[in-house]
């Protein structure tokens, strides 16, 4: 008796997020060519990663065998054609059977990946991928804006911290009431007077005053009061 051995088929399996990375770089201008360094650079990936992206877009379609775009990208590429380019990816490549069961993006992923695990005999951790990517396709959401050339966000302006210093200067109050003397300016101290400097030498004058102990407090303060009149000219 020769055993039947069951048709398996491996499916495609990509990131959502690099695949409308994808749309946005096909969007801005299709290729003529896809190659690993144009991933790399679009998608901004290593050229390793790259490696395992470029046979999936072999798998959906998108390219040919040289990399170079089929006729598919141009609905791919455009909102109001997406939803016709992932019809005809899910019908090309993917079995009447689970596009019957699994109609919707709200299918339960858990029940999808199982479905897949048995069907092409994949580990779980590929068919959760492999789920996932499926779903994606099903729900063939548009993007909106997004999907359009991206332009640099002005950068708002930063606001300055006011930095609270100390001050004399009064200001003026547009009320009625009367100004706060909280920060008026301070009486200055009767300092003794400074002559305006001048050129040349300066002169330095020390004093030296010599008081006998015996002399008493008002005799003290006299002396101290005609110095101050003959010296300050207080």
């Amino acid at each position: 008796m020769t055993a039947v051995v069951e048709d398996r088929k491996s499916f495609p399996y990509m990131s959502p997020a690099v695949w409308t990375e994808l749309r946005r770089a096909f969007f801005k201008q299709l290729p003529s060519k896809v190659t690993l360094t144009y991933l790399s650079s679009v998608l901004s990936i290593s050229e390793k990663t790259a490696k395992n992206v470029l046979p999936q877009l072999r798998n959906v379609g998108l390219v040919d065998s040289e990399g170079v775009p089929t006729p598919l990208t141009h609905d791919f590429r455009f909102e109001e054609s997406y939803p016709k380019a992932c019809a005809a990816i899910l019908e090309t490549v993917y079995p009447v059977e689970v596009l019957e069961i699994f109609t919707t993006k709200d299918a339960d992923p858990t029940a999808v990946a199982n479905w897949f695990m048995r069907y092409s005999g994949s580990g779980q951790a590929t068919a959760k991928v492999v789920a996932k990517f499926y779903l994606h396709l099903v729900g063939a959401e548009r993007i909106g804006e997004d999907v359009k050339p991206r332009t640099p966000k002005t950068a708002k302006p930063k606001k300055v911290a006011s930095v609270s210093t100390e001050s004399n200067v009064t200001v003026p109050s547009t009320d009625a009431e009367p100004v706060s003397t909280e920060h008026q300016t301070l009486p200055q101290p009767n300092l003794p007077h400074k002559p305006a400097p001048q050129q040349g030498p300066s002169l330095h004058v020390d004093l030296q005053v010599h008081i006998d102990s015996s002399a008493s407090t008002d005799q003290i303060d006299a002396i101290f009061a005609s110095m101050a009149k003959h010296l300050y000219g207080r």
